[in-house]
């Protein structure tokens, strides 16, 4: 049975009955397990992890809250784990360090979606893009998606072609640069990340391509399972269309966690 691990309550009250909808709609998929993994500048108590104007407009939830919610539902018997998702800058890693030895996860995610001030998934930084040295960009996030593996903070990497996001391509051919730095990420151990939800943006394609399953296949990354739903009727969603693309790049197994520890399971 299939897991999905990458979800939000965001956009929902903070009641057992939301976190039922997303169960319900897992069960109907025939998801046997799921993980919500909420964006850690949402919670007040991690702050000073991503201190920007953006971040500090959605800084509005409390962490002891959500924890408290989902430990009720796990209380229930509910199939839940207990993750986070926070946003990786170079610059915070101590903070980042400090702050995770503070709560218990059952898997923490490490992603980029921030290079310096420049947030490159968000539609108002268009036209940032268009202005950028696209180039510059895909290797500036490639090589922070690596010091996020070598930090030895998180268990898995979410989105980890993320950058594609709005379909700008680097001009040059960085090929032989990406698969430099998967041989690297390969090397530290943590997982990567096989989500659904680039179908639902603007790139039209799953996360990560097939040229970069190609790299975690031959360097064996183990990966975990996502739809990134931030709503209910997303939960697991396209997972009949993703899990054939895994198998035929030769990925047959998934990880499960449980208080950080991870086991591996076949589809």
């Amino acid at each position: 049975m299939l897991v999905d691990y990458h979800m939000h309550l965001e956009n929902g009250p903070k009641t057992l009955d939301y976190v039922e909808q997303f169960l319900k709609v897992a069960k109907r998929r025939g998801i046997s397990e799921i993980g919500f993994s909420e964006h850690c500048y949402r919670f007040k108590e991690a702050r000073h992890l991503l201190d920007n104007a953006w971040a500090r407009e959605r800084n509005v939830d409390s962490l002891k809250e959500y924890l408290e919610l989902l430990n009720r539902a796990k209380q229930k018997g509910w199939p839940i784990k207990i993750g986070i998702e926070v946003d990786y800058l170079p610059e915070a890693e101590g903070r980042i360090r400090e702050f995770l030895k503070e709560y218990e996860f059952d898997y923490v995610f490490g992603s980029v979606h921030w290079l310096d001030d420049f947030g490159f998934d968000l539609k108002e930084n268009l036209s940032v893009w268009e202005q950028s040295d696209v180039t510059q960009v895909w290797k500036d996030y490639f090589e922070t998606l690596l010091k996020a593996a070598e930090s030895g903070l998180f268990d898995s990497l979410p989105h980890p072609d993320l950058i594609k996001i709005y379909n700008f391509y680097p001009k040059e051919d960085l090929n032989s640069f990406i698969a430099e730095i998967f041989r690297e990420i390969a090397k530290t151990g943590v997982a990567l990340e096989a989500s659904t939800a680039g179908w639902r943006k603007p790139i039209g394609e799953m996360y990560p391509s097939t040229d970069i399953l190609e790299l975690i296949k031959v360097h064996n990354i183990p990966i975990t399972l996502a739809s990134d739903a931030h709503f209910p009727e997303d939960v697991g969603k396209d997972f009949d269309r993703m899990i054939p693309i895994l198998q035929k790049a030769g990925i047959e197994e998934f990880l499960r966690f449980n208080k950080h520890q991870r086991s591996k399971e076949r589809f």
